[in-house]
């Protein structure tokens, strides 16, 4: 039996929290998921003008956008008096940036997954999801948050809006044969549940 979840925590990872970001976070002993939180919205197309390692923010929940097309979207935070939020309309998408960037060697990595619970009772979830880190990765995390409701969705600053899930891959060598000369299984070529839904 394991004394302690401790026994499991492989090497540390370095971390940079951007201004306006937070740390990510176990929230039980036994959780391997890690939640994070939203910073800002930024574009999927610009860059940030003075760090064009980020993508340039285009909503803080701070200022209300100059742009028409996203004022229509920010309504006052109901839980923070200072604060503006962002109503995301049904089957609309955003990109969120997460907060933090990461320095890891290979073959490290991280996975971007959704939370379980926006996805079932809210029906929001990830378009980018899974979305694979790589170790060379130098910037923002973003995640393309979707509206697959028929209501909007409120989305504020520090919302735990996604899951990271830290692993390992494997860098291969990849040896290339002619089609015929791969082995015979029983399976062959079937796919696309080939192999039946019951036993």
């Amino acid at each position: 039996m394991v004394e302690s979840f401790e026994d499991y925590i492989s090497e540390d990872i370095i971390i940079s929290v951007l201004p306006g970001g937070r740390l990510p976070e176990r929230k039980s002993e036994g959780a391997i998921g890690y939640d994070t939180y939203v910073r800002a919205i930024v574009d999927p197309y610009e860059m940030n003008d003075q760090d064009p390692r980020l993508r340039k923010t285009i909503f803080d929940f701070e200022e209300v956008p100059e742009s028409p097309a996203l004022q229509e979207h920010i309504v006052p935070d109901p839980d923070e008096e200072n604060l503006w939020a962002y109503e995301l309309h049904p089957a609309e998408s955003v990109l969120i940036g997460i907060g933090f960037a990461t320095q890891m060697e290979l073959p490290g990595y991280y996975w971007v997954a959704p939370r379980s619970g926006l996805a079932s009772k809210h029906r929001i979830t990830l378009g980018n999801a899974p979305g694979t880190v790589d170790a060379d990765y130098r910037g923002e995390a973003g995640v393309i948050v979707k509206n697959e409701s028929n209501k909007p969705f409120l989305i504020q600053r520090e919302l735990r809006i996604a899951q990271i899930v830290f692993a390992k891959g494997e860098i291969v060598s990849m040896k290339e044969v002619p089609f015929d000369q791969l082995g015979e299984t029983e399976r062959s070529a079937g796919g696309f549940g080939s192999t039946g839904f019951k036993d």
